[in-house]
């Protein structure tokens, strides 16, 4: 298995979250929004270099920023 950030997996690839680099803040708004450690998600786009990562979690699909993309780790299969 191998770890990767969700900004740098690439498009249409899935992977289970194993990590979530950042503050309590930042793991709660996540929560929220269905992105916790053993959650699959699967990587739909990524807009430029910069831009927004967008996800599908469970039925809901979201967009995130870069710089928190980049906290998110996964393990990829």
């Amino acid at each position: 298995m191998k770890r990767i950030s969700l900004a740098q997996i690439k498009a249409a690839h899935k992977g289970r979250v194993v990590d979530i680099l950042g503050s309590t803040n930042l793991k709660d708004k996540l929560m929220h929004m269905g992105v916790f450690k053993g959650k699959e998600v699967a990587k739909l786009s990524h807009i430029g270099l910069q831009g927004p990562v967008v996800i599908k979690v469970g039925r809901s699909i979201l967009a995130l920023g870069h710089g928190v993309a980049e906290k998110v780790i996964l393990e990829q299969e």
